[in-house]
């Protein structure tokens, strides 16, 4: 399985310790970021791209934006999924061989997979499908203190259908849902999504809220346990370091 890596040209040691930390990922396939801070957001939006100046969007959040719907649309226009990850992901030693295995086990039309997601959010899933849906939280803290622990877990991951994440740290795309991602994401826009437990809608402020107003709609799955994580430090963040 091929991983498009998403990684700004200045982030030399974010890439260094990407590598690094995931030496037994066998195909990685660097891909340039968008760096947010050289758009011209008055060109975006005569392009189409944004409806609006989305001053919630940091530039770093605006530049993650564009380097996803990049790699999707690549995906939609080609006969095969792709699975794209940011340089802050942490695979688990048996990702490879687990990976395959979760996606031969879904359906022919599923849309995307998320492998991982922020943990200091909740996670919103069908643990009974037409049941009950399910709310997770973690520890984010404890994730971060014991990320070598984690890599040689014993793991059995199972896809379960998505209604919630926060993060895009790693997931696999179909063509179609490539296709449905960005007809729903383009142009980026103003508006919100409701979160269980958190009791409140979340405006948008980065790719991953447009997506989280879609996953219902689709066929979106998410692996359980996660096969990658992140320690998302905000302070070390391309994307929110500068919110």
């Amino acid at each position: 399985m091929r991983i498009s890596l998403i990684n700004l040209d200045r982030s030399t040691e974010r890439l260094a310790s990407f590598l690094e930390i995931n030496k037994h990922i066998s195909d990685v396939y660097r891909v340039p970021a968008v760096d947010g801070s050289t758009l011209d957001r008055a060109k975006l939006r005569a392009g189409g791209i944004l409806a609006d100046e989305m001053p919630l969007y940091t530039a770093g959040a605006l530049g993650c934006a564009l380097s996803h719907l990049a790699q999707w649309n690549l995906a939609a226009t080609n006969d095969r999924f792709v699975t794209i990850a940011e340089d802050d992901a942490i695979f688990h030693l048996q990702f490879e061989p687990l990976a395959e295995k979760v996606i031969a086990s879904l359906p022919p039309d599923w849309d995307i997979i998320q492998w991982g997601w922020n943990f200091d959010s909740i996670l919103a899933f069908d643990l009974l499908p037409g049941i009950s849906n399910s709310v997770a939280v973690f520890d984010q803290t404890k994730l971060r203190e014991n990320v070598a622990a984690y890599m040689q877990l014993p793991v059995a991951p199972v896809a379960y259908r998505l209604q919630r994440s926060l993060g895009t740290v790693c997931q696999s795309i179909s063509p179609a849902g490539a296709a449905k991602l960005l007809r729903h994401c383009l142009p980026i826009r103003p508006m919100e999504a409701f979160y269980p437990i958190l009791n409140r809608s979340l405006p948008n402020t980065g790719i991953d809220n447009m997506m989280n107003e879609l996953y219902p709609q689709i066929n979106a799955y998410v692996s359980l346990p996660p096969l990658v994580i992140t320690k998302n430090e905000v302070g070390a963040s391309t994307v929110q370091g500068n919110r």
